[in-house]
């Protein structure tokens, strides 16, 4: 009954709030895949199969794959020349260059001081934003003294999703999108329904997945709109460079993202 409410309840928003974005259909291919994650700067595409994380470009197919880890849980290709490949089950991070050759493996269970985290993204200058489960807390970490150089406050609630474009990390709990900076700083507090997943930020709005449809947040407004995208369900999505990348299980399909004039 929750999530019925919360669907109608975004959905009159969605009427309510006049849209500030559109999309124009591009193109769509068929992709098999257990997870797509996105693309870069170059329209390479990046997903998982199998515990294998793929890159797919115009000139074929590489990948790479790291069994002994575990299953992948996240991937970050904030930057491809960076990648950050998170495996919760050996509570290890694997930094990957843009040939998916390994640059760094970090297993926080054999550091000094060792923790236990759910979640790893990029934050730029060798350094990671971590949650740590030990602590409830978030976390960031300089692979290249490993150490933990900024502690932020615990949280209440544990972390469900992290999200960062480098300076700006964003936790999502059960009840609220909190935004830190690398200093150290809370920046916000979004308040939000549980069963919102998938958080991308994007031209300063929040984009999410609720229901297998997409909806965003207008920009310091706490209500969220209805992306109007028909006949199609949303089980991952990217957005890179004004284009937005939906994939349903088994086409991905690509339109360009317009921000309507109001």
């Amino acid at each position: 009954m929750r999530v019925a409410a919360l669907f109608l309840f975004l959905c009159f928003q969605s009427i309510a709030v006049a849209q500030s974005y559109s999309v124009t259909k591009l193109k769509e291919i068929s992709l098999k895949s257990d997870s797509f994650i996105g693309a870069d700067n170059f329209q390479n595409l990046y997903y998982t199969s199998k515990s294998t994380l793929y890159k797919k470009s115009d000139t074929g197919i590489i990948e790479y794959a790291a069994l002994n880890l575990g299953q992948i849980t996240t991937v970050d290709i904030i930057n491809p020349l960076k990648i950050v490949i998170f495996y919760k089950e050996s509570n290890t991070v694997v930094i990957l260059d843009n040939t998916l050759a390994e640059i760094r493996r970090i297993n926080f269970s054999a550091i000094e001081n060792f923790r236990n985290i759910s979640h790893a993204t990029n934050a730029g200058d060798r350094r990671l934003w971590i949650y740590n489960t030990d602590i409830q807390r978030l976390e960031l970490f300089d692979y290249n003294q490993n150490k933990v150089i900024i502690e932020f406050p615990p949280t209440v609630l544990p972390t469900i999703e992290l999200t960062s474009n480098f300076n700006v990390c964003w936790v999502k709990t059960n009840e609220a999108i909190d935004s830190y900076t690398v200093y150290g700083s809370l920046i916000n507090s979004f308040p939000i329904e549980t069963s919102l997943e998938a958080i991308t930020i994007y031209n300063e709005s929040i984009f999410a997945i609720a229901e297998e449809k997409l909806f965003y947040s207008k920009k310091n407004a706490p209500t969220f709109s209805n992306l109007e995208i028909p006949e199609i369900k949303v089980k991952q999505f990217s957005i890179k460079d004004e284009i937005l990348y939906i994939y349903d299980g088994q086409i991905l399909t690509t339109y360009r993202l317009n921000l309507s004039k109001e």
